[in-house]
């Protein structure tokens, strides 16, 4: 599947709220990585996501936490180490959480740098903008 084919799948399945779909886009020992600390409640994994079915939870619960989620690529680019490089919005509205009460708008915009393989994203980088958290 083309670079271009692949966000476009992943992009849809988070736009549909699909974690599955989104960890299909991933090759079977894939990494997904947050580059900042992150508090979506006490299940919250310690690390890296690392194969499938860990990417698929980790996305689960970013869609738990923000059930409405839109996501939206607004730029995108190719290197020639099968690098793909994305900026991208999430917006929607927190579900509640020991941090946020419910019904708080969240507006995250944020970078993501993937690494390509034949098979899908061997790993997806995330660096986002934390200011919406104060």
């Amino acid at each position: 599947m083309s670079e271009e084919l692949l966000l476009t799948a992943y992009e849809r399945g988070w736009n549909l709220h699909e974690a599955a779909a989104c960890a299909d886009c991933f090759a079977l020992d894939g990494v997904r990585e947050m580059r900042l600390r992150r508090s979506y409640g006490a299940a919250a994994p310690a690390g890296p996501a690392r194969g499938r079915e860990a990417i698929r939870a980790d996305i689960a619960l970013v869609m738990e936490a923000v059930p409405d989620l839109v996501i939206e690529v607004l730029g995108a680019g190719y290197a020639s180490d099968r690098r793909l490089w994305t900026e991208w919005r999430l917006a929607g509205t927190c579900a509640g959480d020991d941090r946020w009460p419910p019904g708080r708008s969240v507006e995250v915009l944020g970078v993501s740098v993937f690494h390509l393989s034949n098979s899908g994203f061997l790993e997806e980088r995330l660096y986002w903008d934390s200011a919406f958290a104060r």
